[in-house]
């Protein structure tokens, strides 16, 4: 394989080494400040024309390796700061050095302050539902929902990466059904888990074009301003609160991302049992979360190995739930940046520093069907695997336009499998249109549970495609963006 062929292939998660390669790259390194003068931790410097950049350490120093020459725009934000837009003229094959003090952002914060908070307008409707659900009559299946965040359609060996060995998430399209035409809800995160678990599109929970953020960010602070809440709103009806009215235990492991708010914790929201991060791995503080409590403080978290204890925590809430059914969603964080490999990992993939993140993934979820097998669950366990919106690197998206943030295929498009005893057939594939948001209604319609009649349920009943049949959806619609695109 030619070098640049390797390189293409390879896409963001190699571009480091590709343009290193690149007669006259550079580099970028410097520090962030804030007002106080203390370094600034996890302050995002991307680079815009190149659409990538890292992430600052606890000392608030950052490096961007692979920079070409010439003057280059590069951009510093950071929560409850005022953003910071820079020109650097990087000289050919050597270091610019950039050293940024931001400055308070306090127009959002006094604007916010004028609004009242939010109050739900749908509670006693949503309280009335779920009073009203039975327990399904007979045996019912466990639910596996595996996320990962930042997945690419081209990440994956099955859709065409060469670079990537990801055998155990191919693996799952010889035992189920593999869905090449699978888009999110959204190219950005909190609205796109939004419409996963509500089964409507994001706009309808206030969530069309913004990511949430830790309370009292900016971001947050801007919500407010429009009168939005900085969380799920409550009145929303989420998968786990119905699968636990229906009697299933519920548990979320990994990442959360739908507020933080008092009321609006995992464990507020319908699931039994909650450990992870409630942002995402670049967002400060990266406190890891048991439930309502804080368990591991950010100084002590390992980014190395949160894929690992994702797959522990799940596996461990499947042996609890012993006897009942259970829905388990491991919500991986990787492989959004920034990115760390386990040191099982590290160095072992032709993909690079990306691709050992996602080989690592690969094994975990290899270890979390390992587990299901060996417990003799197979046959009563539905999985679902997906990612949360394209790929951030423009070549992790495969020959799809645009990423991440996009609302382009490469930003929606995304791959995704399910294995549904007595309903997938072995190695089949579809190409109908699907969305995250068919997930709601095609478990509740297996469940014999209905569906509210107070709200719009944008999602279908995908059991058709499952078997082989066309698409319920006439179309679907790409919400825009956090760009606003």
């Amino acid at each position: 394989m030619t070098g640049l062929r390797r390189m293409l292939l390879a896409g963001a998660a190699l571009a480091l080494a590709g343009v290193a390669g690149q007669a006259g790259a550079g580099e970028i390194v410097g520090a962030v400040t804030g007002p106080d003068g203390k370094p600034v931790s996890g302050a995002k410097v991307m680079v815009e024309d190149l659409q990538r950049g890292n992430v600052t350490g606890k000392d608030g120093r950052f490096r961007i390796a692979a920079v070409p020459g010439g003057p280059i725009r590069v951009s510093i934000t950071a929560t409850g700061l005022a953003s910071d837009f820079s020109t650097v003229d990087v000289p050919a094959e050597a270091t610019a050095q950039l050293v940024v003090t931001l400055r308070k952002n306090d127009l959002i914060r006094r604007s916010a302050a004028l609004v009242a908070e939010p109050q739900p307008e749908h509670l006693a409707q949503k309280a009335a539902y779920l009073a009203g659900l039975r327990k399904p009559k007979g045996k019912v299946p466990n639910i596996v929902l595996i996320l990962f965040d930042d997945l690419g359609y081209g990440d994956l060996s099955s859709f065409g990466n060469r670079l990537i060995k990801t055998p155990n998430i191919d693996g799952l399209a010889a035992r189920g059904m593999k869905l090449t035409a699978s888009y999110a809800s959204s190219p950005v995160c909190s609205p796109s888990r939004a419409g996963l678990l509500t089964g409507r599109y994001p706009l309808r929970s206030g969530l069309a074009t913004h990511v949430l953020m830790p309370t009292g960010s900016n971001e947050a602070a801007y919500r407010r301003s429009r009168g939005l809440a900085n969380a799920l709103p409550a009145d929303e009806i989420l998968l786990p609160e119905v699968l636990q009215r229906a009697g299933y235990r519920t548990g979320l492991f990994g990442k959360w991302h739908l507020g933080d708010t008092p009321g609006h914790l995992p464990t507020d929201m319908g699931f039994t049992e909650f450990f992870g991060l409630l942002y995402p791995n670049d967002t400060e503080p990266t406190d890891l979360w048991r439930g309502t409590k804080i368990e591991t403080p950010a100084a002590r978290f390992d980014q190395a190995t949160i894929t690992e204890k994702t797959a522990d925590e799940t596996i461990a809430f499947i042996d609890r739930s012993a006897g009942k059914p259970f829905f388990a969603f491991a919500s991986f964080t990787a492989p959004h940046r920034p990115h760390f490999a386990n040191p099982r990992h590290m160095g072992l993939s032709e993909g690079g520093l990306y691709g050992d993140v996602v080989e690592d993934l690969d094994d975990n979820v290899g270890r979390i069907l390992t587990a299901l097998r060996e417990r003799r669950l197979d046959d009563d366990t539905i999985v679902i695997v997906t990612s949360d919106n394209g790929g951030d690197f423009l070549a992790s998206v495969g020959d799809l336009r645009g990423r991440k943030g996009d609302t382009f295929e490469g930003g929606m498009r995304v791959p995704a499998f399910v294995v549904w005893p007595g309903l997938t057939k072995p190695g089949s594939v579809s190409d109908e249109m699907t969305m995250n948001i068919d997930l709601l209604p095609s478990i509740l319609s297996a469940l014999g549970i209905p569906l509210p009649k107070d709200r719009v349920i944008d999602g279908k009943d995908i059991a058709p495609i499952l078997t082989g049949a066309k698409s319920p959806h006439d179309h679907l619609y790409y919400t825009a963006s956090w760009a606003g695109r």
